[in-house]
């Protein structure tokens, strides 16, 4: 996969907002007048939200050609926000490289059987690293009354509010992403049980160590593109861990019917809660490795604990 590095710098056009309704035509006036905005400056609107939502808007724009539906994300990456967040940055991206700005509508119901809100709060924090150099709005519409435990992270990971006609004010309650996550800390992944096989290695070891994995990727099937792009990532992350983590990591891989899993853990601690989201600027040698990961899989989990610091990187047997 080619990776493209579109980052320049904060942007000064970026909203990321969140709206309260309670019926589908207060829904309607916080929505419309966004739509409407969209069509003026010839920008695309984007929908992430569920399949009756997207028929009440198609309903009330006359128009099935004028919304792009994003899906919603993957089973294995519910657990994790922070992959979800890679997801639709990678998505907004393409969206912003189209024209000169783009507005996101994004329908939540955290209280959904499928929703995870604490990957939801890493999510929403993590968008908040990802693409605040985008021009671009996302407006999050939510039901009123949801439960306590929801309340605070929506009025956290948001900049601004969104009112009736398209209104945005500055929302005081706004917290930095590093706030969030130190209420809402990265939790680990559900475990796959006894791995495959493992390695350790150090920094002049890593040739072991894609010699270990190009073995495990052939097993697996993948095509070329994806087997290449499965090895770089992972031993992106080997020697990240080696170079900032400590002199010795352990690869452990996981081949399942569904998919190829490998984990990296060192004994080194994380500088920043979620490492990789923000892509590197042109001229920074350094930071590089883990954005370039994650645009390589499906998912990739960072996390740590008193032991030291992990990363799950997962591909889809497909």
């Amino acid at each position: 996969m080619k990776v493209k590095n579109t980052r320049s710098g904060p942007s000064a056009s970026f909203v990321h907002c969140a709206a309260e309704y309670d019926t589908s035509a207060e829904f309607l006036a916080i929505t419309l007048p966004l739509i409407e905005q969209a069509r003026r400056q010839g920008a695309p609107v984007a929908v992430i939200a569920a399949a009756p939502t997207v028929r009440l808007l198609r309903e009330i724009t006359g128009s099935d050609r004028e919304l792009i539906l994003l899906p919603p994300p993957a089973p294995e990456l519910r657990r994790s926000g922070q992959s979800i967040a890679t997801m639709r940055a990678r998505e907004f991206r393409e969206l912003t490289d189209r024209a000169d700005s783009a507005i996101v509508i994004a329908h939540y119901d955290p209280e959904q059987s499928l929703f995870d809100p604490a990957a939801w709060a890493e999510a929403e924090a993590a968008l908040n690293i990802a693409v605040t150099d985008l021009p671009l709005t996302i407006a999050c519409l939510y039901r009123k009354q949801l439960k306590a435990e929801l309340a605070a992270p929506i009025q956290w990971n948001h900049l601004q509010l969104l009112g009736r006609g398209g209104t945005v004010r500055p929302n005081p309650a706004y917290r930095p992403p590093a706030q969030v996550l130190a209420s809402y800390p990265v939790r680990a992944p559900v475990a796959f049980g006894p791995p495959d096989s493992e390695l350790r290695f150090n920094p002049w070891q890593l040739t072991d160590l894609r010699v270990l994995l190009q073995e495990v990727v052939t097993q697996s099937g993948l095509d070329q593109e994806r087997a290449e792009d499965f090895v770089s990532a992972v031993n992106e992350v080997a020697s990240n861990a080696v170079e900032h983590g400590s002199s010795v990591g352990l690869l452990q891989t996981w081949l399942r019917p569904q998919f190829l899993a490998c984990e990296v853990h060192d004994s080194g601690s994380l500088g920043q809660p979620i490492p990789g989201l923000r892509p590197p600027r042109s001229n920074d040698p350094r930071g590089r490795g883990l954005w370039i990961a994650r645009q390589l899989c499906d998912l990739l989990h960072v996390w740590a604990d008193r032991q030291g610091t992990h990363v799950r990187v997962q591909v889809a047997r497909r």
